[in-house]
């Protein structure tokens, strides 16, 4: 049986119905759902697997930017690398797993990141067409300089300015008191460089000299002058059940961590313990039983002040909020996961109404999470008005649901149904053609 194909279904009853089921292929793309961030001239690895996990060695596929031209960014084709249609700028910065590959992994690696590499990358199976794509955002920051502008002998004020080089994306400066207040300021003037950077500067008249200020940077994380802090993720970070998955802390500006002690933790559970660092090894005497083996650090990534927890086969329990803990400097980061799983949802005739000759059809699909709704859409895209969906949850906490629509035999047959679950931004659907009345004689469910 392949995985593309086109099933025959007839029923008698009467006259013979007949049905075309197009079933999506088994194999699926998967790559991150959130925007992957790097800083400028860091190396980074874009994301993508086969699942379930297949030998990719001997496949075609292509990383891709649609608004490049020539749009390829790498190519596997015959077990090697195709330069011929590359684009310029990425030869020599790509590079492909070959152990990765016979997992499923086709993760694009991209060293020396530039300013030019921000887009949207496609990673594409001609031959299945099967694609994912990842969003990759490039940034870089610096810590901005505080000077005394003047005096405002108008109003007896003293007027400070901050300026900061070498951002990007585009910042925003914003000035705060000692308690947390937002002052006043005046327009923040933005210069852009011939090397896409942007300089940004902003001034603000006080009264008296406040003790405190600071700078709000892009993806709303501060930076203290003078002090060490730790940026993490402001949305949720959402896995497939069974992938693995980095959840990101990070100290700025870059400090040497392996010294440090520190904790990963989930303070719902007893003992809290996801992964501690101490005296530059593990500590796994109080670690709670459900993580062992499957956490760990990069001491490399450690040496430049990146505390991310590496995190292996994730499963449904494994959602919750994470806390990235650091005593010596009493600091702290919490990292929402979120857990997901999706299956393909399968369509069955469920009955006949003989007056009418409408169609009854049943739409099911098993092992999701978090739970998922289903709509049914005509050929138009167009919601059609079904029957409450039924949920099931199982003993390993994933759910089933089902659907039932009744259609009628129109001009335009072509019917879908639709699992959706917008918290992680996963889809899956399966089309069926009902067509005209057409008779059959004992025609048996077969594959062509």
């Amino acid at each position: 049986v392949k995985h593309t194909g086109r099933y025959f279904m007839s029923a008698s009853v009467c006259n013979v119905m007949y049905f075309l089921l197009v079933l999506k292929d088994k194999l699926e793309t998967f790559g991150p759902l959130q925007p992957v961030i790097v800083k400028l001239g860091e190396d980074v690895i874009l994301p993508c697997h086969l699942k379930p996990a297949e030998d990719a060695a001997g496949m075609t596929f292509e990383w891709a930017r649609p608004d490049l031209n020539p749009r390829f960014v790498h190519v596997w084709h015959e077990r090697q690398d195709l330069h011929v249609n590359q684009h310029p700028s990425y030869k020599g910065r790509t590079s492909v797993s070959i152990n990765g590959l016979k997992q499923g992994d086709i993760s694009l690696a991209l060293s020396k990141v530039k300013i030019s590499d921000n887009g949207i990358y496609r990673c594409y199976f001609p031959d299945v067409e099967k694609a994912s794509t990842v969003h990759l955002i490039i940034g870089t920051a610096s810590f901005p300089a505080i000077g005394l502008a003047g005096i405002d002998r108008s109003s007896s004020g003293v007027v400070l300015q901050c300026e900061s080089k070498g951002w990007y994306p585009e910042p925003e400066v914003v000035w705060l008191d000692g308690e947390g207040n937002l002052l006043s300021a005046g327009p923040t003037e933005t210069v852009r460089g011939p090397d896409d950077l942007y300089t940004v500067s902003s001034r603000v008249t006080f009264m008296f000299m406040l003790n405190f200020t600071e700078v709000l940077i892009p993806l709303n994380l501060y930076f203290f002058p003078g002090q060490v802090q730790q940026i993490g993720p402001l949305q949720p970070v959402v896995v497939m059940v069974d992938d693995d998955i980095v959840l990101p802390c990070q100290l700025e500006p870059p400090v040497n961590a392996v010294s440090m002690t520190m904790e990963w933790g989930r303070p719902d559970l007893e003992p809290r313990f996801v992964y501690v660092w101490h005296d530059g090894q593990e500590l796994l005497a109080d670690q709670n039983q459900a993580y062992k083996g499957r956490a760990s650090l990069s001491i490399d990534r450690l040496k430049l002040g990146d505390l991310s927890l590496n995190l292996y086969k994730v499963t449904i329990s494994d959602n919750g909020r994470y806390r990235c803990f650091i005593p010596k400097l009493n600091k702290e980061y919490f990292v929402e996961l979120l857990v997901g799983a999706v299956s393909s949802p399968g369509i069955s005739l469920a009955g006949i109404h003989k007056a009418n000759s409408a169609v009854m059809l049943d739409c099911r699909s098993k092992g999701w999470y978090p739970e998922p709704e289903v709509v049914w859409l005509d050929s138009e895209g167009n919601l059609l008005s079904a029957g409450p969906t039924e949920t099931v949850r199982g003993p390993d906490d994933l759910y089933t649901v089902s659907s039932r629509v009744t259609v009628e035999k129109r001009h335009s047959n072509n019917f879908t149904c639709r699992v959706q679950q917008k918290d992680i931004n996963q889809t899956r659907e399966t089309h069926i053609y009902v067509p005209g009345r057409n008779c059959f004689s004992n025609q048996k469910f077969q594959l062509q």
